[in-house]
């Protein structure tokens, strides 16, 4: 049986993070990194600059982790640095656009929360998420029947209900409805009796 622990770092972020400096790092890889080869093919959209940078998928999940941490906690400057940042790395990753349209939707700022929820339904149309929350902004901004719909698409999505977005967008789209009943109730009241 090995007990033994993991290195520690000099770096206490390194440390906080799990991971181990490199013992040797190559003096040169900066110059072996950022080539014109590789600047050039970001300029041509050949490579993103999560590639360019030689940022792997962990990092960027715990990049992802912490601007959930900070949108959690309310800090949604700090949550919009870090989701704007992983959008600039990996603009085609859908996720990030839906966590940045989170963050404009906590602070009610519903034009940027429902152009970070049509990038990411762009992106990947078939992701509960972001029609969810459109919806959500859709019914918090009075179009009641675009957020019918944007509830109505999730749950197609997920008809059997695994992702529980989909319960809460049956339970708005339930909310939507009535709201339309009961405008069409104010627009044609009763006829009165003689």
């Amino acid at each position: 049986m090995n007990d033994k622990k993991p290195p520690q770092s000099a770096d206490p972020v390194l440390n906080a993070l799990g991971l181990e400096a490199v013992a040797e790092p190559d003096k040169d890889w900066k110059e072996k990194l950022y080539t014109e080869k590789r600047a050039q093919a970001v300029r041509d959209g050949k490579m993103n600059l999560r590639d360019y940078h030689a940022i792997s998928g962990p990092e960027m999940l715990q990049m992802a982790l912490i601007g959930f941490r900070m949108y959690e906690q309310g800090k949604y400057q700090e949550a919009k640095t870090i989701f704007g940042g992983l959008i600039s790395l990996e603009p085609l990753e859908a996720y990030y656009h839906t966590a940045m349209g989170a963050v404009f939707l906590a602070e009610e700022d519903l034009e940027m929360a429902r152009h970070y929820f049509n990038g990411a339904i762009a992106l990947n149309p078939k992701e509960v998420a972001p029609y969810v929350n459109r919806g959500e902004v859709n019914l918090r901004d009075g179009k009641i029947l675009e957020a019918a719909e944007d509830f109505a698409k999730a749950v197609e999505l997920d008809p059997k209900f695994e992702d529980p977005l989909t319960q809460r967008a049956r339970v708005l789209a339930a909310a939507a409805l009535e709201m339309i009943e009961n405008a069409q109730k104010q627009e044609d009241p009763p006829a009165k009796k003689k």
